[in-house]
């Protein structure tokens, strides 16, 4: 397999549109690869003889891939490597590359009306209480504006984060989010972090727990540890607990959070617990 890097550098120097065109230009067979070290995320494609032949990024295959490229990649580093014919992947994509192009810079125009509020991969948002009140089903069909797949994010989350669950195409992600910021169920964050304004209100002490917990695991996981703890401290009601089991179970579930993404988070929200705790006694 041939691996000599042909072009590498960042598209915030040069476009992505401009570097596909170029690889079109040039005929390349080659795999373009896009990085973004501080979201921790990749995309490929592939060319054969100038032509786009297949892209992946997130869950995303083809055409969906190329779209979500356009509208959101606009900074990050690339290879463009040279390849062996037989090493590119089967095609997922049959539509010449303008077309591919222009359609993705249709939708990104389509969504300039958001994307001023959340303008790049690491724009973060929170949930607000009425996001979260959301998740609280247990029966009947759950909100249309809220997917299920969203329990498994964070409190706050980035975009990147929030595209890497989503098992929607780049046009359908899109409308969830924009339905997300126009009913208020997530807020976006200001320069120097969420607006206090705007932030979730506390109204129990379980509550207070599972959120700050929400910050490093989903909703779900979050309430399920929150309980679990309780459960192994026979602890029925939080809002008649001393001072020393708050602290106990904070402990606890600094340690679960440890076990699970590992020991500075598990330090850094146990250290979030115990402040909370003295402002819930």
């Amino acid at each position: 397999m041939s691996n000599r890097v042909l072009l590498e550098g960042n598209i915030g120097s040069i476009s992505f549109p401009n570097l596909v065109q170029l690889i079109k230009l040039e005929q390349k067979t080659a795999k373009l690869e896009l990085g973004r070290v501080e979201i921790g995320q990749s995309a490929d494609m592939y060319f054969q003889k100038g032509m786009l032949k297949f892209a992946a990024v997130n869950v995303l295959r083809g055409e969906d891939a190329m779209f979500r490229i356009i509208c959101w990649w606009n900074v990050g580093s690339f290879r463009v490597i040279e390849v062996d014919p037989e090493d590119i992947p089967e095609a997922n994509i049959n539509r010449p590359i303008d077309w591919v192009l222009l359609e993705g810079m249709r939708r990104m125009d389509e969504c300039h009306h958001y994307k001023s509020i959340v303008a790049d991969l690491t724009s973060a948002v929170s949930y607000s209480q009425e996001g979260l009140d959301a998740f609280q089903w247990d029966h009947g069909e759950n909100p249309e504006w809220i997917p299920h797949w969203m329990r498994k994010l964070p409190r706050s989350f980035t975009m990147a984060q929030f595209f890497e669950h989503s098992h929607l195409g780049e046009q359908e992600s899109c409308g969830a989010l924009k339905s997300l910021l126009y009913t208020g169920a997530v807020i976006a964050h200001s320069v120097d972090g969420l607006d206090p304004a705007s932030a979730p209100i506390q109204r129990t002490r379980f509550d207070s727990f599972a959120l700050i917990i929400m910050e490093f695991v989903g909703y779900e996981v979050a309430h399920h540890l929150v309980e679990s703890a309780c459960q192994e401290m026979s602890l029925s009601d939080l809002e008649n607990v001393t001072f020393g089991q708050m602290v106990d179970l904070s402990d606890r579930l600094g340690m679960a959070i440890s076990r699970m993404v590992g020991f500075d988070q598990g330090q850094e929200c146990m250290r979030k617990l115990r402040a909370r705790i003295t402002s819930l006694l």
